[in-house]
């Protein structure tokens, strides 16, 4: 029986704003003079019980300092005017469409203020369901901080995922990745070989017209997510640390949130 989905449906207007699910970032999304609306999974890091939907308004361009006021930041002077948010989070059938009506909302958050270089936070809770389990990255290490041994530990396991991707290795990147995928389908009520053969095949699709960014330490800005139990891999341009760039624009990116379960290093989300 397919899992119950639980989506985060999401309208805002010239808002900046980070999506949270358990103090795990789901989406960033940025200002937008027209009303946008978006529908936001969020399977994969709902829990039995209580949950917590938390929403960061003006969350700073930097992600690990994403709580802290930014006004002498370079886009903070084109961050102004009226800014609108309408949250809703529903448990939706496995057939039941998200465009229209749906269920009735366990949570919600709505919102408006001016737009300003101040993060401000807004939490709601929730009841998650038993079907889903417990994810590994509930029983993993928990750090206090990211101290200077925390991050070459976590640079050095992320610079080995990296040189696979480098190194057209993606069937070991794969291999790597292979508690992130059983997870992930388990959360959405698909196959595990066919999520695992789509990564493999995108892979190496992408790479064959993408270059993957070049390794540099001093771009990369790692943030404790999920309560010290993961640590967010992204640039400090808010890319993706592991992306793949077009010559026109587009990229391929590998979201990458790393973490000690069962005692070692392995990608959890």
């Amino acid at each position: 029986m397919p899992n119950p989905r639980f989506i985060a449906k999401t309208t805002t207007k010239n808002l900046r704003l980070e999506i949270w699910i358990n103090d795990i970032p789901a989406v960033l999304l940025l200002p937008s003079e027209k009303e946008t609306t978006v529908s936001v999974p969020l399977n994969e890091n709902v829990i039995p019980g209580t949950n917590k939907i938390g929403v960061m308004l003006h969350a700073a361009p930097l992600a690990s300092k994403s709580q802290d006021p930014w006004p002498d930041d370079p886009t903070a002077g084109q961050y102004s005017g009226p800014t609108s948010l309408e949250l809703q989070i529903a448990q939706y059938a496995d057939d039941q469409p998200v465009h229209k009506d749906g269920p009735p909302p366990l949570a919600t958050i709505e919102w408006q203020g001016p737009a300003q270089p101040v993060p401000s936070l807004q939490e709601r809770n929730f009841p998650g369901v038993n079907e889903l389990g417990r994810w590994a990255w509930q029983d993993a290490e928990v750090f206090p901080a990211i101290d200077n041994d925390l991050r070459l530990t976590a640079l050095d396991y992320l610079h080995h995922l990296h040189g696979l991707l480098a190194t057209a290795q993606f069937e070991n990147f794969v291999a790597e990745s292979e508690l992130k995928i059983k997870e992930y389908a388990h959360a959405y009520g698909i196959a595990v070989e066919p999520a695992r053969e789509g990564m493999l095949s995108a892979l190496s699709s992408q790479a064959a017209t993408m270059k993957l960014r070049p390794w540099a330490l001093d771009e990369f800005d790692l943030r404790l997510v999920a309560d010290g139990r993961l640590i967010e891999c992204l640039r400090i341009d808010r890319h993706h640390a592991l992306e793949f760039i077009g010559t026109d624009g587009p990229s391929f990116f590998l979201p990458t949130k790393i973490g000690i379960a069962k005692g070692k290093w392995q990608i959890l989300r």
